[in-house]
């Protein structure tokens, strides 16, 4: 379980860093440059693997949702 949330700690990082990527590209490349396109697609593609995999883990019981709702 550990090991799993340190995946997902992992992958948020590399979002963040793809992000930052892309604000770098925007303001440095050249107005016709796809790669500030293929920075934020790698950043979709991971936030969509993130979904996935806790989506995956809750429905097979590696991680629990909490149902100690304070309303």
């Amino acid at each position: 379980m550990l090991l799993f949330k340190l995946i997902i700690v992992l992958l948020l990082i590399f979002v963040v860093v793809s992000l930052f990527t892309a604000l770098y590209r925007l303001n440095k490349d050249d107005a016709d440059s796809t790669r500030v396109v293929k920075a934020l697609a790698v950043r979709v593609g991971l936030s969509i693997l993130i979904f996935v995999l806790i989506m995956i883990s809750a429905k097979l019981g590696i991680i629990e949702p909490n149902a100690n709702l304070p309303y």
